[in-house]
């Protein structure tokens, strides 16, 4: 039987190849390094792979190339851990395309001849989509389907977690809760999909005014609430004001109606030695204030 020709099949697997020699010059680069690098093997053979990405010069790679070359050993790169290892751009044919970086898993070994280790291989697997459907699938785990916002249980646990910062840390977090005025009768008088549609609008109106590190989650019905990390409570209740105006100056349009709908907030923060019922307590207080004095306005937390 004659020799196989490898070439053809490392040349069309969908993995990438390379090969080094000790001193790090590429002596074998397959067509998907090629693609993926957009440089071709004639372009890169004998040079330096450090030339080529200079990122490899730090400890990581360097330590674990020693133990390939010194014993023989085989080197993992997970992309949990390490995220990639070389930096290249996703294939702009993949469903992640927008995405910085290629999201890798690695493996690099030993070539043997005549029992000495020679060169070193690196396998390249690109798990870009993979990482980034499981990130889809975390985000929808957190989100409320309807409006995009975050749900009850993501807000609970941060809820905990911003409070305890506060109390390691010494400092302050504002927490607003919403309620959409009379919700019943724009859902009594227009149907439930205008009412769906006026749950979106209103969370898109007070995401654009809000900042980034702000939370804003459906607490449950009509009602929304925002954690405001590292905020007293006069700027948390200023927020609240820019999210009362952004709802009232919301137009919502759907099915040929239009209608305008306003919101009452309540507002508190954190004291010392808060839980969280003692917040969403005060807040709940605020909230009822608000909505018992005349709805459309905005009510601290005493």
């Amino acid at each position: 039987m004659s020799e196989v020709d490898f070439s053809q099949i490392v040349d069309t697997i969908s993995l990438g190849i390379l090969v080094i020699d000790p001193e790090g010059r590429v002596v074998a680069w397959n067509r998907w390094m090629e693609n993926a690098t957009g440089r071709a093997y004639p372009e890169v053979r004998g040079r330096s792979l450090y030339e080529l990405f200079p990122e490899l010069r730090g400890p990581v790679f360097q330590r674990n190339l020693r133990s390939v070359l010194q014993f023989g050993n085989f080197a993992y790169f997970s992309q949990r851990v390490h995220g990639y290892l070389l930096p290249m751009r996703p294939d702009p044919d993949s469903t992640a395309a927008g995405a910085e970086r290629m999201e890798q898993h690695c493996v690099m070994g030993p070539v043997r001849e005549g029992g000495k280790i020679v060169q070193v291989y690196l396998v390249i697997e690109d798990v870009t989509e993979a990482v980034h459907r499981e990130k889809l699938l975390a985000e929808l785990a957190m989100k409320d389907v309807l409006t995009e916002a975050y749900n009850r249980r993501y807000f609970d646990r941060r809820l905990v977690e911003e409070l305890d910062r506060c109390r390691r840390y010494g400092r302050s977090l504002g927490l607003v809760m919403l309620d959409l005025d009379h919700f019943k009768e724009v859902n009594d008088l227009h149907g439930h999909l205008f009412g769906d549609e006026t749950l979106r609008r209103s969370v898109k109106a007070w995401a654009s005014v809000l900042r980034s590190s702000d939370i804003l989650a459906r607490y449950g019905g009509e009602e929304f609430c925002v954690l405001l990390p590292e905020t007293e409570l006069p700027e948390a209740r200023l927020l609240a004001e820019r999210v009362r105006a952004a709802t009232s100056a919301a137009e919502v349009e759907f099915g040929g109606r239009v209608a305008r709908i306003t919101a009452s907030a309540g507002v508190a923060a954190s004291r010392p030695g808060d839980g969280p019922d003692d917040i969403l307590r005060r807040v709940d207080e605020a909230l009822y204030r608000a909505k018992a004095g005349g709805r459309n306005r905005v009510e601290a937390a005493t």
